[in-house]
């Protein structure tokens, strides 16, 4: 195919630097003909190409301290009755939580009403718990206590929806948080991501024009992917049944989760393409002894959130042979 087709897709500037360098090895100086860059430089690119469809001409990336005054405009807005509003103390308690939330919110696409749809059913989920169930014994006093009978509630199913509500007005905030960047003439890098995004949900023609250049799909470190960055390459594939999408994903080295990064979209790829998908599983390792292998992986089989798929093999073989008659042992101290 040729080189321009080929999208590469990585989590950082390293990474795509490294990648280019590896690839003009292979085939010399077509390789700066296919596009490798970081999902935020990618989205950058497309925005940079079309300056007046997404009418960005006047925009500049906001600065922290920019951020810290935009937020407190936006608690300053906030109504004598809102759920957030102080009106001692620390005024401004919200806004590290008001802030890592819109950024959790970007990252994954969600939306006011989403989050507002999942706290009613959690609230739901709750309320119809059966007798004997975690939920119920978690909510609900199973035995008599005090002045409290059987199937009574608990103190803490208050405190739950409490902060359910102030977690609804926060999210309902989102909207005027975004107002107020767009007449600061500000943005930040996530807002990128999202306006491409939206771009491609909302007009058909705009996404055909990028699904007919990049044919050939290839994404590093899948495991560190958003929400968003991962329904991005979902709508890129899209036109095909069966895309030629290639991915390398590690979830035992989600390093990234507290920028978004989501383990699962390794099991959602593997449910999508189950039938068509070839799976190569990486055992073979260059970098540390025998020793070192097994008891490491004695450690991360305790790990809560690692992937259950077919086949999938964690069991690393050591196979640098200047290792190979190591007597030294890891230690626990």
């Amino acid at each position: 195919t040729a080189p321009e087709n080929i999208l590469c897709l990585t989590y950082t500037d390293a990474g795509a630097i490294a990648m280019r360098k590896r690839l003009v090895s292979f085939i010399g100086s077509s390789a700066y003909k296919v596009t490798i860059s970081t999902f935020h430089s990618f989205c950058n690119d497309i925005i940079q190409e079309n300056l007046d469809y997404f009418g960005k001409l006047e925009l500049d990336a906001i600065s922290d301290l920019e951020r810290i005054d935009l937020f407190k405009k936006l608690v300053d807005g906030f109504d004598k009755n809102h759920p957030l509003k102080r009106f001692r103390g620390e005024v401004y308690y919200e806004i590290k939580r008001l802030q890592n939330l819109f950024s959790a919110m970007k990252r994954e696409d969600w939306t006011p009403e989403y989050i507002s749809q999942k706290i009613d059913a959690h609230i739901q989920l709750i309320e119809e718990a059966e007798p004997g169930s975690e939920y119920y014994k978690d909510y609900r006093y199973v035995r008599k206590s005090g002045n409290n009978n059987p199937g009574d509630w608990k103190p803490k199913f208050a405190d739950l929806k409490e902060n359910h509500e102030k977690l609804r007005a926060a999210a309902n905030e989102f909207p005027h948080y975004q107002k107020l960047m767009r007449q600061a003439g500000r943005y930040d890098y996530d807002d990128m991501i999202l306006w491409v995004l939206n771009a491609f949900k909302n007009d058909q023609n705009f996404l055909l024009n990028y699904q007919e250049r990049y044919q050939y799909v290839l994404v590093d470190e899948y495991q560190d992917t958003s929400g968003s960055q991962n329904e991005l390459i979902n709508l890129l594939i899209s036109y095909w049944d069966s895309p030629n999408i290639f991915v390398v994903g590690d979830d035992d080295q989600s390093i990234f989760r507290f920028q978004g990064a989501n383990v699962q979209n390794i099991q959602q790829y593997h449910s999508r393409y189950e039938k068509e998908l070839y799976q190569v599983m990486l055992t073979d390792n260059y970098r540390s002894s025998q020793h070192i292998l097994d008891t490491a992986r004695v450690l991360i089989e305790n790990n809560q959130e690692r992937i259950k798929l077919p086949g999938l093999s964690k069991v690393l073989t050591a196979q640098n042979n200047s290792y190979a008659d190591s007597i030294i042992r890891p230690e626990i101290r």
